[in-house]
């Protein structure tokens, strides 16, 4: 769920700026249909709240989305983290996963400059020059709590996101 949200609040705000979230919409809108992910009709720029399953349809594929729209060197950090957040999500891990996914980040700490220089990553009030986000602060803790606790699939609320909806959500909605 860290990474959900993290894509949800920088990832997807530094594509918006930088496409354009017309543009953007434009892209979802016309993507083709896929059996097993979520078409957005609708564009996604209007959206304020998702499920987890949701960003990562949207995770899957933000990348095609926007390349060729955005400088090759913001993509190539855009795709180094969402592949950071699958290898992450691996149920299992070997020191060469483990490896990778540090090798990911590393490629993204590597091209984040482009980030800057697109004027795409904007704190309350104005563009930030720095990259202090506490969420990606904490991605560089992943490798070694993989190593002592194994995956962080077990650390997953998609269970019971899933039994909110299920069992509170939908029979509320019938008493109400």
């Amino acid at each position: 769920n860290t990474l959900h949200k993290f894509f949800f609040d920088h990832l997807l705000q530094w594509c918006k700026e930088v496409v354009g979230s017309n543009e953007l919409d434009a892209r979802y809108k016309s993507h083709h249909k896929c059996i097993g992910v979520r078409h957005f009709s609708s564009g996604i720029s209007h959206v304020a709240q998702m499920t987890g399953q949701e960003h990562h349809d949207i995770q899957h594929t933000i990348v095609a989305m926007i390349s060729g729209a955005a400088p090759p060197e913001f993509v190539r950090a855009i795709c180094a983290l969402i592949n950071f957040m699958y290898q992450a999500q691996n149920p299992v891990h070997t020191e060469s996963s483990i490896e990778a996914m540090q090798a990911s980040l590393n490629e993204f700490h590597d091209c984040k400059v482009a980030i800057l220089e697109a004027e795409a990553c904007r704190g309350k009030s104005s563009i930030k020059e720095d990259f202090y986000i506490p969420k990606l602060e904490l991605l560089l803790s992943f490798a070694e709590a993989i190593r002592n606790n194994g995956g962080l699939i077990q650390f997953t609320a998609d269970v019971s996101e899933r039994l909110l909806i299920t069992h509170c959500k939908s029979p509320f909605t019938r008493t109400s």
